[in-house]
């Protein structure tokens, strides 16, 4: 069961919500003045030096932009397919590379423990799971991806963060052929367009999830998934770009 201040949220107490950003802010810029990280993306440090301006100026705002700006760079990092890649992405109707946001990290805090299993569905370079990983410690992320670049790009991320491979877990390969019954925590944002091919995927992911046998909870962005789970999962919390589901563990 929920408790009332989880499900809400995300109460976002200004206090709490203060500190995770200031953990999020420091994880990228350990991300974003790294040697290696620098080098796959030459054009970071102006990104930073922005963000910087803004928190010396301490304007929330501007340093809310400036976060995001660094946020979708370090995101896009590695974003490239093979030509089989590229092929199993438009046989799945599927979308690349988009970046979920920085709201679902702060939200995430009141569901990931430190034995959680978390798993984020088309990691991309796996910055979310990263950021999730680093903020939130807890025993494994899985980080399901298509392109064996952007998991190259992701293990670079993960060492200039300082994660041990005993918490993550990289696995190249399409979502629908990878197992997931032992995660209690879900990060998806839309994998592929909801029509076609497409609904195809969402139907086996949703199964997939039906297939957990412990309390689940899934952050859907720019949701897709609801019409295809089944009555045992409930929306807990939505604002038009998060959608939350909770599934109850089945008592038999």
């Amino acid at each position: 069961m929920i408790e009332g201040n989880q499900k809400t949220g995300m109460d976002n107490n200004r206090d709490v919500v203060s500190k995770q950003m200031n953990a999020i802010t420091r994880a990228m810029f350990k991300l974003a003045t790294n040697d290696f990280v620098r080098s796959e993306l030459p054009n970071l440090d102006q990104y930073v030096k922005s963000s910087m301006v803004a928190m010396e100026k301490d304007d929330p705002s501007a340093l809310e932009y400036a976060l995001n700006r660094l946020y979708i760079q370090l995101h896009i990092a590695g974003s490239k397919y093979s030509p089989s890649e590229r092929k199993l992405l438009s046989i799945r109707n599927g979308y690349s590379c988009y970046p979920g946001g920085l709201s679902p990290l702060i939200m995430a805090e009141p569901f990931i423990k430190s034995e959680s299993i978390v798993v984020d569905l088309g990691a991309g370079n796996g910055l979310q799971g990263l950021l999730l990983q680093r903020v939130y410690p807890h025993q494994k992320t899985l980080q399901i991806e298509l392109s064996s670049e952007m998991i190259r790009v992701g293990r670079i991320f993960q060492q200039a963060l300082g994660i041990s491979d005993d918490r993550v877990e990289w696995i190249n390969d399409d979502i629908a052929n990878v197992s997931i019954e032992d995660v209690d925590f879900v990060y998806i944002y839309r994998p592929a367009r909801p029509f076609g091919s497409g609904q195809e995927l969402y139907q086996a992911i949703a199964c997939k999830l039906a297939e957990v046998r412990k309390p689940l909870i899934v952050f859907s962005v720019a949701d897709c998934l609801a019409k295809f789970l089944d009555k045992r999962f409930s929306i807990f919390y939505t604002d038009g770009h998060l959608t939350c589901f909770f599934k109850e563990l089945e008592v038999r």
